[in-house]
């Protein structure tokens, strides 16, 4: 059986709401160029250094865009997780704009496997978990082992 581990999921909206019109036009303009795979003139977001046309999918495309805060948002692409999972995240996150275990529920309720998934929180920490890698090393290490123990034939276990 397969499962999948979505860690940190970011609000997208939120993310970007500081890219100014100046850096977006810089953006498109860099991309009608042909300059797309060129890194920008500046930090995307104040502190992403990237080329124009991974900016310009963050920005404008909408592939990314589908974690959201409010109930109604498109989570059409999360719609279609048909395996179950599990989904982690820092509960200082500031990418999630709020409360990062509701902004994981949130997300949750719109997948078809939620009542299968697990939620997980890290304690005191953000988006890259800073200073709880073990933690989180651990916690996936131990959802692992969860899974396995469920998908082992009853003959095979000790």
């Amino acid at each position: 059986m397969e499962h999948f581990f979505l860690l940190s999921p970011a609000n997208l909206d939120y993310m970007t709401s500081g890219v100014t019109d100046r850096e977006k036009r810089m953006i498109r303009q860099q991309i009608e160029r042909g300059d797309g795979n060129k890194l920008l003139p500046f930090p995307f977001m104040g502190w992403v250094e990237c080329v124009a046309n991974t900016a310009y999918d963050w920005q404008f495309s909408g592939l990314l865009n589908n974690v959201h805060t409010a109930k109604d948002g498109n989570f059409s692409q999360a719609e279609k997780i048909t395996h179950a999972g599990a989904l982690l995240v820092g509960t200082y996150d500031n990418f999630t704009d709020g409360d990062p275990a509701e902004f994981l529920r949130n997300l949750n309720a719109h997948m078809p496997t939620a009542d299968r998934n697990k939620l997980i929180l890290i304690e005191k920490t953000g988006h890259t978990y800073q200073m709880k890698h073990q933690e989180v090393a651990d916690d996936i290490l131990h959802q692992l082992q969860e899974w396995r123990a469920c998908h082992i034939p009853w003959h095979h276990r000790m």
